[in-house]
């Protein structure tokens, strides 16, 4: 009996353990709830490690063994990591869709070309000067009003075709079909075109142009009573700006880093040209109550306060055009009457003034030549040199004095100009040969004008005292 309850007792253990060990079997065999977001294990025998709950630190004492994590590359339209604010931004892929700004033209505009056709006096004084500072109107300027944006619609359009069109190509910034009378200058002294004041990346080491087309002499009370402007949008800057700029430019470039002495000697190797100034001031003035005469007068004024200023601030070598007969302009002949006119058709009344103004100017010159004799100050007669092109037009092949080469025909007029619709407008064209015209567009030379103009300063007896008295003083430093 002893022997069956011993035996008994395990068996009954035996049975009980049967019993129950399915149930806590199936349990163990219950897998945790997985997460959606992870791929299941590839070996169905590899413990699964419970999900990750955000909110429940996990247990230090258990660190269970996570399997590495696989290297999911991100997806491509992902948004990338802020850019350092230290660094540049990467440029746009689709250059269409970010296009880069347009440039300015005034900061980078396209150098213009230097002229190929050879002259007469190509670097005939090559060495004598190292800088040109030129000063003057639209006979002058070689870009500052067009950089500055204040020419007219006509004007401003024109620039770029056909002005230009002989020697540089478009866009010469020139109110010409090519070089002006400075650009000649230049060449004979072996220097290359002067850039224009306004030009802000050009290279100023062998000068600067400081005219401005349109610039008057007149003051802005007075300008503001006549109505009529050719060049620019409302008043026009006056030649007290260009000197203006000037001390500017001597101050940062031409004297820096030099002592009172040093400037002084280097002011010897400038030679300032002071281009035709009082234009316009007759063109706004013809058929208003102002007289023409006291125009010449102020003009002449202004000239010479310029001129005294350049001598005060150190210049030792100065030239100073006079006015051409401006009457015999098409702009001119349009707007004078016919009873105004004289046989060959130029207008008296504005031709009279010029001679007025000519004459005060020569003679201030000359008072400044004996209060400052040290100083070589040259008067260049453009009155005589053009009339003695024009009284020799066959041998300058000249076939064309009072018409313009680029215009349009008005009705009853044979001058192919009309103030209404200028060079360079709609309707305008141009002549197959602008080497037979003196007038360009009515109002300005052509090149091959501006050519027997230099001629006639240089070689031809038009200055006083002559163009070589320049050249005595001592030569440029190399």
């Amino acid at each position: 009996m002893r022997t069956f309850k011993c035996i008994s007792l395990p068996l009954m253990l035996i049975f009980i353990s049967l019993i129950l060990y399915p149930a806590f079997a199936h349990r163990k065999e219950k897998p945790p709830p997985q997460d959606p977001t992870q791929s299941p294990p590839e070996d169905p025998k590899q413990k699964i490690s419970p999900p990750y709950d955000p909110n429940c630190p996990p247990d230090k004492k258990r660190k269970p063994k996570s399997p590495p994590k696989p290297k999911i590359p991100p997806p491509q339209d992902a948004t990338p990591p802020p850019q350092d604010p230290g660094q540049s931004p990467p440029p746009p892929e689709d250059p269409k869709q970010n296009p880069p700004p347009p440039e300015d033209p005034k900061q980078n505009p396209p150098p213009p070309q230097e002229p190929q056709k050879p002259t007469p006096f190509h670097n005939r004084f090559k060495g004598r000067f190292s800088h040109v500072c030129a000063f003057g109107d639209s006979y002058t300027d070689t870009g500052n009003a067009k950089f500055m944006g204040s020419l007219t619609v006509s004007f401003s359009g024109s620039l770029s075709s056909p002005y230009g069109s002989t020697t540089f190509g478009k866009g010469s910034n020139r109110l010409s079909d090519g070089r002006l009378v400075i650009d000649f200058i230049t060449d004979s002294l072996g220097l290359p075109v002067l850039p224009p004041y306004q030009q802000t990346i050009a290279n100023f080491t062998s000068g600067v142009n400081f005219a401005i087309a349109g610039a008057t002499t007149l003051a802005n009370d007075l300008l503001s009573k006549l109505a009529r402007a050719f060049l620019w949008k409302g008043t026009p800057l006056g030649i007290m700006t260009e000197l203006d700029w000037y001390k500017k430019y001597q101050i940062e470039h031409l004297c820096k880093d030099l002592d009172q002495k040093g400037c002084a000697e280097k002011m010897k190797t400038v030679l300032f040209w002071v281009g035709e100034i009082g234009i316009n001031d007759f063109s706004r003035a013809v058929g208003s109550k102002i007289p023409l005469k006291s125009i010449a007068k102020s003009s002449v004024m202004y000239t010479i306060e310029l001129v005294r200023t350049l001598i005060r601030n150190g210049a030792k070598n100065i030239v100073v055009q006079g006015l051409p007969p401006l009457g015999c302009l098409p702009l001119d002949i349009s707007i004078t009457p016919l009873s105004l006119r004289d046989r060959s058709g130029c207008s008296t009344i504005v031709n009279a003034a010029v001679i007025i103004h000519n004459q005060i100017l020569q003679a201030k010159l000359e008072l400044y030549r004996k209060l400052f004799p040290d100083v070589t100050i040259i008067y260049a007669d453009s009155w005589k040199a053009y009339f003695a092109i024009v009284n020799d037009a066959k041998k300058y092949k000249i076939q064309e004095v009072n018409k313009t080469c680029c215009g349009s025909t008005v009705k009853q007029d044979d001058m192919n100009f009309n103030i209404q619709s200028l060079c360079g407008s709609s309707g305008t064209s141009i002549c197959s040969d602008p080497s037979q015209y003196i007038s360009w567009d009515g109002i300005h030379p052509t090149e091959s004008m501006n050519l027997h103009m230099t001629d006639q300063y240089i070689n031809q007896g038009c200055c006083h005292p002559p163009f070589e008295e320049l050249m005595k003083n001592k030569a440029a430093p190399k």
